[in-house]
């Protein structure tokens, strides 16, 4: 199959999966959780009204729609320029890492929406007792130390073969490259330790839930760990080996596997049928 009608289907698929898939399956979530848990019998999951909670809902979804509709749009506009000139691609390579970018902006708004929703509950909390978890929260207790080891590894991997890229020269592209996977790996180290020693961000939150989230964190920091340090190698790979027409496929999937790995894995690891609302109630 020619290289830009993969990039058709793959890009297609980016579009879907960040814009339809996930935002459906959040609002579900949201939709759900007000049906059967709602604000009347269980007050401390909702320090803001239910009116700002739907607002917020519709927010989300009016943005996914505007950027499927504008992703649709500019996937006509990229098989145009491609039949036009079948080696266009290359040049284009950066179109769904931009648009990637873009389509994270509602997510953004969502999690910052979280912090403060969760921020508010903790001040609004009026429970003078604090319960205290007396199991002592380590690493290993959540993941399993073959995938740290594995990220360890593949991340020393991914710096000797950017060097040898470079033939050990340290250039300010290389630099950039070796920042921006110690300024992402740092951050996930950082938020893991906040995670296992800081304060519980949700005050009512059972020690078994707080525990689930805490490994759905870490399961996704660490395999988007992985899929940075597999990224910087296929990406200094492409000028390696002149793989420069399937560049933007690359960049497409990149995103892809960074929704999946992140949301995906959040979703997956924190069920709203496993989680104990009974904390909740008034």
């Amino acid at each position: 199959m020619d290289t830009n009608y993969l990039f058709y289907i793959v890009f297609l698929s980016q579009l879907l999966l960040l814009s339809y898939y996930y935002p459906k399956k959040i609002a579900k979530r949201i939709t759900l959780l007000l049906q059967d848990f709602p604000p009347s019998t269980y007050p401390k999951l909702y320090p803001q009204s239910e009116a700002s909670l739907r607002a917020g809902q519709q927010i989300f979804k009016w943005l996914n729609v505007a950027f499927l509709l504008i992703g649709s749009a500019l996937l006509v506009l990229l098989i145009y320029l491609f039949e036009l000139d079948l080696k266009t691609s290359s040049k284009l390579a950066f179109v769904p890492m931009a648009f990637g970018l873009l389509q994270g902006i509602p997510y953004f708004l969502l999690e910052v929406s979280n912090c403060k929703q969760l921020k508010l509950m903790r001040k609004l909390n009026t429970q003078t007792k604090r319960q205290a978890d007396l199991a002592p929260r380590h690493l290993f207790s959540f993941i399993s130390p073959v995938k740290v080891f594995s990220a360890v590894v593949l991340f020393i991997t991914c710096v000797l073969s950017l060097l040898s890229f470079e033939h050990f020269i340290l250039s300010s592209d290389l630099m950039v490259l070796l920042g921006s996977m110690l300024l992402s790996n740092g951050l996930f180290v950082f938020i893991t330790i906040k995670l296992l020693y800081g304060k519980k961000l949700d005050p009512h939150q059972s020690s078994s839930d707080r525990a689930k989230v805490i490994s759905a964190n870490l399961n996704s920091f660490v395999y988007m760990s992985l899929l940075i340090s597999i990224y910087f190698i296929l990406n200094k790979s492409v000028d390696a080996f002149n793989w420069q027409s399937v560049e933007i496929i690359l960049n497409s999937l990149y995103w892809q596997f960074v929704i999946f790995l992140s949301v995906g894995s959040l979703l997956r690891g924190t069920r709203a049928n496993d989680i104990n609302f009974e904390v909740y109630r008034a």
